[in-house]
This record gives C-alpha cells, sequence and structure tokens, in this order.
C-alpha cells in the first residue's frame, strides 16, 4: 500500500493525470498471450466462443445473471433504449453531470432527455428531483454511477417499479462497486458499463455491455444485437453492436488483474483523502467504506478551480475535468435544455477537478500528488489550522 508521513521534497517527480501504457503493461505478458491464443483460434464467427466466455465470467465478477458484450458503452446504451422500446412520445430522466452518450442515444431514437439535479455532496442524482420529472411518458430513468460510486436508488426503483418504468444504471464509472454488497445491474433493470481504453477495467480501444438480472429482458438484448435472430431464424428487427472477439478475449485476460488494482485505487484514495478532508472539498470519494468505491476518477470539489489548476500545472502534477461542460451547457444541447434548472450540479461544473488515479502509482508519486495538492488547497481555502481557530 502506497504510504504517505510527510512532505517529500521530490520537486523533481512529475505525475501524470493518465498513463495508458502504464496501465496496459501491467500483466501485459497474460494479456499478449491471451490475444495470441485467440488469434491463432480463428475463432471470429458467430456464435462465438471468446465472447461467451467474457461474458460468462464479467457476470460472475458482477454476481448478475446475464452479461450482453457490446462494441462500446455508447452502443450498450442504445441496445438497451432500444431493447426497452424507447422512441418518439416517450422520455427519459437522467443527470446532466454525465457524458453526452447517456443522453445522445435516447435523443437519436426521438425520445426526450429530462435532467434532474444532483445532490452536491455525492454528485449522483437527486432522487427528489428525478421523481418530480417523472410523467405518463417517462420510459426509463437513467442514473449516473458518477465516478465509481453507486447512487443511492432504492426510492427511484420502487417508483419505476409502481409505475411500469425502466430503471436503467448508467455504470461506465463503476466497475468493481457495490452498495450493501449489490453491484450495479441489481436495483434496476439493467446496467450499462464501458471498457474504454481510459476506464479502470479497460480494454484495448472500446467495448461495453449491458447487465442485467431479468432472463426475458436478457433475451431481447440479445436477439436485438444480432438482428432479431431467434434460434436460426430473424423474428424481429435489430443491428448489431457486439463486441469484437479480440477485444473479448484481452478483456477476459484483463479481467484477472482488476481486484488487485481496485484494491490499489482504493488505497490511493484513503491517504487522499486523509490528506485533502480536512479542507472541506472530498465529496463523492467519501464513502463510508471505500472498498464499495469504484474510484473511476479522484474528484475534489475547489474554489478558485484555475488558481488551483495552475499550481498543479506549475509543479508537474497532471489534473483533468469529469466533464468540463454538463449535458445542458454543450454547444449541441443548450437549446434543449435551456428551461433546465440545475443549481447543484452547475455549481459542481465549476468546482470539480479530477487528480491522477491510474494504476501503478509509486509511493512518491503519492507523496508528490498529496504534497502539492495540499499546498494549492492552502491557497484556495480556508486551511484546516486556521478553520479551527
Amino acid at each position: 500500500m502506497p504510504q504517505h508521513s510527510s512532505p517529500s521534497n521530490d520537486s523533481d517527480v512529475v505525475v501524470p493525470f493518465r498513463d495508458l501504457r502504464r496501465l496496459h503493461r501491467i500483466g501485459g505478458d497474460s494479456s499478449r498471450a491471451a490475444l495470441l491464443t485467440a488469434l491463432d483460434s480463428a475463432d471470429f464467427a458467430r456464435p462465438n466462443r471468446l465472447i461467451r466466455e467474457f461474458e460468462e465470467r464479467y457476470a460472475e465478477f458482477c454476481g448478475a445473471r446475464h452479461v450482453i458484450a457490446t462494441s462500446s458503452g455508447s452502443s450498450a446504451l442504445l441496445l438497451a433504449y432500444l431493447t426497452l422500446g424507447i422512441g418518439p412520445g416517450d422520455n427519459i430522466v437522467t443527470v446532466p453531470n454525465t457524458f453526452v452518450a447517456t443522453a445522445e442515444a435516447a435523443l437519436l431514437l426521438g425520445a426526450e432527455v429530462r435532467l434532474a439535479d444532483i445532490d452536491p455532496a455525492t454528485h449522483t442524482v437527486d432522487e427528489a428531483a428525478a421523481l418530480d420529472l417523472l410523467t405518463p411518458r417517462t420510459k426509463a430513468v437513467v442514473p449516473l454511477h458518477t465516478y465509481g460510486r453507486l447512487a443511492a436508488v432504492d426510492g427511484l426503483a420502487d417508483a419505476c417499479r409502481e409505475r411500469g418504468i425502466a430503471l436503467v444504471e448508467e455504470a461506465c464509472h463503476a466497475h468493481g462497486a457495490v452498495r450493501g454488497g449489490r453491484s450495479a445491474g441489481s436495483f434496476g433493470d439493467c446496467a450499462v458499463y464501458s471498457f474504454g481504453p481510459t476506464k479502470t477495467f479497460a480494454g484495448m480501444g472500446e467495448g461495453g455491455a449491458v447487465v442485467t438480472n431479468d432472463d426475458e429482458l436478457a433475451a431481447r438484448l440479445r436477439a436485438m444485437n444480432s438482428h432479431g435472430l431467434e434460434g436460426s431464424l430473424h423474428t424481429s428487427l435489430g443491428l448489431s453492436f457486439r463486441m469484437h472477439p479480440m477485444e473479448a478475449a484481452y478483456l477476459t485476460a484483463r479481467l484477472e488483474l482488476l481486484p488487485a488494482m481496485l484494491k490499489e485505487r482504493r488505497e490511493v484514495a484513503a491517504l487522499y483523502n486523509e490528506a485533502f478532508s480536512p479542507f472541506g472539498v472530498v465529496h463523492n470519494t467519501d464513502v463510508p467504506d471505500l472498498a464499495e468505491h469504484g474510484l473511476y476518477v479522484y474528484v475534489i470539489d475547489v474554489p478558485d478551480r484555475d488558481a488551483f489548476c495552475r499550481h498543479l500545472t506549475s509543479a508537474g502534477v497532471g489534473w483533468d475535468i469529469h466533464y468540463r461542460a454538463a449535458l445542458h451547457q454543450q454547444p449541441a444541447h443548450r437549446e434543449r435544455f435551456r428551461s433546465s434548472v440545475l443549481p447543484s450540479c452547475d455549481t459542481r461544473m465549476r468546482e470539480i477537478v479530477s487528480l491522477p488515479m491510474i494504476a501503478g502509482l509509486t509511493d512518491r508519486e503519492v507523496a508528490r500528488v498529496i504534497d502539492v495538492v495540499t499546498d494549492a488547497l492552502g491557497e484556495v481555502t480556508t486551511a484546516p489550522a486556521a478553520a479551527g481557530a
């Protein structure tokens, strides 16, 4: 476990925000071996053993009955929405602080998207705000498990069941996250995952999945993902969003590494929490048990973000913003969401900063991040000592 007890004085240590070469070097021999085995097998036709093996292994990891692998997280969203029959005249309810694909898939199908504000402490959906947006035309509620923290959606799940509304968990950040021992997909009808190259559980390029415990929905998802094929006949309209077999082989090998990578991220997050919580900037990651958090990114809420980020840049510590604009702030969507009132999201979007949370951070790198961020927070917030004076 990374250690930090005193200032590092390692001013020459540069810490990147992201290092995909480092990520994919971890376990690289076994991952490459899996690719070569898959290539030599030439098992690329459908039905496909490599895809089926990945689906079975990831279902076991998630504690779910079914996984339907797809070509990306975006195609997983579209597959789920298509299968649920979302289209013109319908609406979905989701949050504004998500990647555009969450809304795009519904909009491309002709549905309306309604945005619920977020809980300022957790960055996840404000249940009361979402419930207020439900109408007789609501076909699905799509809460985001923000940054890897599972949203508390029990009230929404009950309301959706009572009204016959689908609950689609947007879990593209949340590999390995649980709440009360339950993974994403067990609270609603299904969950959607992404295995994009920057994710905690990352593939070579793109990949995704829909996870569900509903046998009937799983059968419909599989048929929709195979041009409506049931048995040997095409009984309905469908498309193909299927994962490439080589991606499936790579992800199956990488799945063996995921528990250790999650453990490492949680250990780093615990050190970050201890160092930064006194400044009042830790919210989403400040959960009772970090073992439940997927920690796709480690986000703090910082006043005077520009000054804070300048300090990090000058000290050689990487950072990013997830996301730089919420849905209603994106040029393609401003007019569409001009009437949305989202004060908590608007505030958080001005403050959020993501800190280095990459696989293989060294003790020196963690110490350097803590020292630099602590110095920067001292400039833009009330320092812990002064706060207690």
